[in-house]
């Protein structure tokens, strides 16, 4: 599943969780990937990153400890371990 990340979102993009967490992308519709999936991340088209969907959990579960936010949103998760950074010179 390709996740086009938007220019507002792309510094804490990079930023590393607190341990002990996993990442999540949040979307307003049931995303089309199961657990298992490829995500490809893009800037502008460009991949600079690819993970592995670990879960799936539906609106409504939680919401990012960090800001509160995307409670009302669907959400496919990432191990850490799974992500890999692929932007040029890294």
């Amino acid at each position: 599943m390709n996740i086009n990340v938007p220019e507002w979102a792309r510094e804490h993009f990079w930023e590393e969780p607190p341990a002990g967490s996993i990442e999540f992308w949040a979307f307003r519709w049931k995303p089309p990937c199961a657990v298992g999936d490829p995500l490809t991340f893009r800037f502008d088209k460009r991949i600079v990153a690819t993970a592995v969907v670990s879960a799936i959990e539906r609106p409504g579960q939680s919401k990012c400890e960090a800001t509160g936010r995307f409670g009302g949103g669907w959400k496919v998760f990432w191990a850490p371990e799974t992500f890999r950074d692929l932007r040029e010179g890294t």
